[in-house]
């Protein structure tokens, strides 16, 4: 049986810059791979097994791709993968931010005070993200279709014609999700100036002040773990 914790949008609001402070204290490599299994198991309270599997396997890609280009002339893609390993922990946080409801996130938020305009930022972005990645599977299967870019290694010799066959369509459909997108939240209320309410349960309980007593201890700990 798992364990699936329903914490309150603004423990995961609150949580982030825990973790990037954290993140930007931790100075050894035992550090840094506390710090990801730290959001594994975050992610994984939260119900979100999935997600803390991919993101495992994405800081250890990067770490088998900056071992593997240390001491060659691909300098730059070593400092790209670093970059990517150490902001894979706040991905996780703001993952499970995201994983919120829309209109649960919104009623949290008003209650903060936040400005309107960076909540209805927020809530669209919450939505724009997992539509883009649909449009992406799509316009590749339209590609394969076409018989475009059989194997995966093609991008490669072709990039001119790759950035023409999948960007530009990308690009032209990016700019059509954001209008409907903005219709729909304008019939959906964004607009309304009226204290906001949600089906979905929003307050801040016990479990929320154990997750964040849990995680400041543990992060606590990661960090005086090796020093």
């Amino acid at each position: 049986m798992s364990i699936k914790v329903r914490l309150d949008p603004r423990t995961h609001l609150l949580i982030l810059p825990l973790m990037s402070l954290l993140t930007l204290v931790a100075g050894s490599s035992a550090q840094t791979m506390a710090i990801i299994l730290l959001g594994m198991l975050y992610l994984l309270a939260l119900g979100l097994p999935k997600k803390a599997l991919q993101y495992g396997l994405l800081f250890v890609c990067c770490k088998v791709a900056i071992f593997a280009l240390s001491g060659i002339v691909f300098g730059t893609f070593v400092i790209v993968f670093y970059t990517l390993s150490r902001m894979i922990p706040l991905m996780m946080i703001a993952s499970a931010l995201l994983a919120s409801s829309p209109s649960a996130i919104m009623c949290a938020f008003e209650r903060m005070r936040m400005p309107k305009n960076l909540i209805i930022t927020i809530c669209i972005l919450t939505r724009f993200f997992p539509v883009i990645m649909q449009e992406m599977a799509a316009i590749r299967s339209g590609m394969r279709a076409r018989g475009i870019f059989k194997r995966w290694y093609s991008v490669l010799q072709k990039p001119a014609l790759a950035y023409e066959c999948f960007l530009m369509p990308l690009v032209v459909r990016c700019l059509k999700l954001s209008s409907e997108l903005a219709a729909s939240a304008v019939l959906r209320g964004i607009e309304c100036t009226v204290v906001r309410s949600s089906v979905h349960p929003i307050g801040l309980r016990a479990a929320d002040g154990i997750a964040m007593l849990l995680f400041v201890v543990l992060a606590t700990g990661i960090y005086v773990m090796v020093q």
